[in-house]
């Protein structure tokens, strides 16, 4: 009986680390991310973002996914257009 009781807890808890991760990318702007307001993201400045800085996804993933022009940071316009769902961790944007 226990594993009855464990697994829908279990998928609670996961579905709930997913909407706390979604509404965490869904908060995050190009303004917001830009903290030294210089046109663009850094690494530094996205390994700040709640979501990374919590350990929900990792900023080498995310500028993987972002930098689309592999300059090593990612630009408003790349923000605005990067991959959106669970792979690019574009959501909300």
């Amino acid at each position: 009986m226990k594993k009855l009781i464990l697994a829908p807890a279990g998928l609670l808890m996961a579905f709930a680390a997913q909407f706390a991760l979604a509404q965490g990318m869904a908060a995050m702007t190009f303004a917001g991310l830009d903290t030294d307001s210089d046109g663009a993201i850094s690494a530094e400045e996205l390994a700040a973002a709640p979501p990374v800085a919590n350990g929900f996804v990792e900023a080498d993933a995310l500028m993987t996914a972002w930098d689309s022009d592999g300059n090593g940071s990612v630009s408003e316009e790349e923000f605005d257009n990067r991959p959106q769902g669970m792979g690019g961790m574009g959501m909300g944007g």
